[in-house]
């Protein structure tokens, strides 16, 4: 094998596969000596197959290529691979691309939601002000700035989405439910803000959370999370996360939802779905191994259930590592 290519989010220098980005396609050239001293060259393609149960993805690890299988279901379900071989690597990647899609079962009918699914409100000719890009240095991270920035709009925008700064944290770990002092800026509490807000014309408030509480976590020494149990996330460089354990998810989702609502907040943003993918182990506060994939799976089942409760599905999910989309071009 003398060469390989892979779709992914950046081109690294060199030949390695990256460790920290998922790749879902890779290209190899595989070139053959024949008895006439000539090279037969063939090229192989690699694809990891993505249904409903489980997400697959290749990733680097020093001279090797990983399958990672990440799953979405509690069932037990087997991972699979597509390899196959050709003279064209462009043909090859369209022609196994079309015969994956050829072979994944048609998707059941689901049922009817619980609750109706209004998130196309916040996209369909809306108006939204993001305060990511805006509450910058120099500009203060506060909702008086927002206002002021509001009223600077020679349009009102439909929908306001709070980013990152208004949660109360602790060296980037959750520390409870409500928006920080500094926040604040003078107002009691997170639903005065969006009460001025609405009342200056935005139809819609979200707020920004990762799907982790926070950056790294939530506080195991605050008063809201310091009686239910923990369990710690690492990565192999050292980093950790502590974060509530999985049969808390559903409960704290449902508070922190509920709070939200009657404050006012009609969606949310949940950001860092990566995150989870990138640890490379979990334990319980025992010191006993806990998988992952179950970690994943009861965060964001916690956070649809509740979505679909308090915000009428109104979410908008996003990701620190985002996957590039191939695109073939003819040879």
């Amino acid at each position: 094998m003398s060469s390989t290519s892979w779709l992914s989010t950046r081109q690294d220098n060199g030949t390695a596969l990256p460790r920290d980005r998922d790749t879902h396609v890779l290209l190899a050239m595989i070139e053959t000596d024949t008895s006439r001293s000539t090279k037969y060259v063939q090229y192989m393609c690699i694809l990891p197959l993505i249904t409903s149960a489980i997400v697959a993805s290749l990733r680097g690890d020093s001279d090797a290529v990983v399958i990672r299988f990440e799953h979405e279901s509690t069932a037990r379900v087997t991972g699979q691979v597509l390899i196959s071989l050709g003279p064209h690597p462009i043909t090859l990647l369209r022609e196994t691309v079309a015969y994956q899609q050829s072979i994944r079962p048609p998707a059941p009918k689901p049922n009817p939601p619980p609750f109706p699914d209004h998130s196309p409100e916040l996209y369909r000719g809306k108006l939204t002000y993001c305060t990511w890009n805006s509450l910058q240095p120099p500009t203060p991270t506060t909702a008086t700035s927002i206002i002021k920035a509001l009223e600077s709009f020679p349009l009102m925008p439909n929908n306001l989405l709070i980013d990152d700064g208004w949660q109360t944290v602790e060296s980037r770990h959750l520390v409870t439910y409500g928006a920080n002092t500094h926040w604040l800026d003078g107002f009691p509490d997170l639903g005065a803000v969006i009460r001025h807000v609405k009342a200056m014309g935005v139809q819609r408030v979200g707020v920004w959370h990762t799907i982790l509480g926070y950056w790294d976590g939530f506080s195991r020494s605050s008063d809201a999370f310091k009686h239910v149990p923990f369990l710690t996330l690492r990565k192999r460089w050292g980093a950790v996360y502590p974060i509530l354990h999985p049969w808390q998810a559903h409960g704290f989702f449902e508070a922190w939802y509920r709070q939200l609502a009657e404050w006012g907040v009609d969606f949310v943003k949940c950001d860092d779905m990566a995150e989870i993918e990138d640890m490379d182990s979990c334990v319980d506060d025992a010191g006993k191994a806990f998988p992952l994939f179950a970690v994943r799976g009861a965060y964001v089942q916690a956070i649809r259930r509740n979505v679909e409760r308090f915000f009428s599905g109104r979410i908008i999910w996003y990701s620190s590592f985002t996957n590039a989309v191939p695109v073939v071009a003819d040879e």
